[in-house]
């Protein structure tokens, strides 16, 4: 039960660290977006609110555009025994209202348990998509494809024009700021681009773990789409992980995105199961 006498919101900073670590490793409910960015690394992000009872940070939520005119929620997370439409409640109006006057057109959520969506419709947002995972695993690799262009090895000289042709790939929500694409690319098992002519077309970045490859990002120039480029660089990613004895490659996208799911379902991948639906609000930024 929370006592308004001793109920607090701040903007979290670098003294708030250990407590907002120890609130993450503990908490009852827990939203966390899917990126390569570790929570705390957003302390110096805003907005970054946290709630506290008494002394006790029992809450936070942070929302940092990213890219500019997107505010994704990167973390919610509740302590055990405080009720999370409570603390949302609490913490979402001073966040949006940051975000608002940062001109940020809408807030998104890509929701990994049920327990939220209800939440985010009591304020507005809406259902309108969903990610899916699907699995390539266990089958001899696609024959390797002899497009117009020349797959090779992303160096970091290629990030500028990696950043420029993403952002011309995606619509806002989709796209990565380049500080993502950064941490994308010093993250990646294997990073390819496609290339015509020395002018990059299109490029995948994969990462690996003990349970398999993922392929994290796929994008093609828009008038470059539709000729096979996304497919070169796929089925290059998949026979690359086969012969370093990765037999499993997974990858997701939304289901709405006909022309990607196309490509993967012809190249063996499979419906994993998993599906992850997609919060948006629009704002007034």
């Amino acid at each position: 039960m929370v006592n308004s006498k001793h109920w607090s919101i701040k903007h979290a900073d670098l003294s708030d660290r250990a407590s907002i670590s120890a609130l993450l490793s503990t908490a009852r409910w827990q939203h966390q977006h899917f990126d390569w960015v570790s929570v705390l690394d957003l302390l110096s992000e805003s907005p970054f609110l946290i709630a506290l009872d008494r002394d006790l940070v029992v809450g936070c939520l942070a929302c940092p555009p990213d890219p500019p005119r997107v505010a994704w929620l990167r973390i919610f997370s509740i302590a055990a025994d405080y009720s999370p439409a409570y603390i949302w409640d609490q913490l979402w109006p001073d966040a949006v209202a940051q975000i608002s006057a940062n001109h940020v057109k809408q807030a998104a959520a890509l929701l990994s348990g049920d327990w939220f969506a209800p939440i985010l419709k009591g304020f507005g947002f809406e259902h309108t998509n969903d990610v899916i995972f699907l699995e390539h695993r266990g089958e001899a690799p696609p024959t390797p494809l002899l497009p117009l262009g020349t797959v090779r090895t992303m160096l970091p000289k290629d990030i500028e024009a990696v950043i420029e042709l993403d952002q011309s790939a995606f619509q806002d929500i989709w796209q990565y700021s380049p500080e993502t694409l950064r941490q994308a690319y010093k993250h990646a098992a294997i990073a390819t681009i496609i290339e015509h002519n020395d002018e990059p077309l299109g490029y995948q970045i994969s990462t690996a773990s003990i349970y398999g490859a993922h392929l994290a990002r796929l994008a093609v120039t828009p008038q470059w789409q539709g000729r096979g480029f996304g497919k070169a660089l796929v089925v290059d990613v998949i026979n690359r992980f086969f012969h370093q004895g990765v037999l499993k490659v997974s990858v997701n996208t939304q289901t709405d995105n006909e022309q990607s799911l196309r490509i993967y379902r012809k190249l063996g991948f499979r419906d994993t199961g998993s599906r992850h639906p997609v919060y948006q609000l629009q704002l007034d930024g």
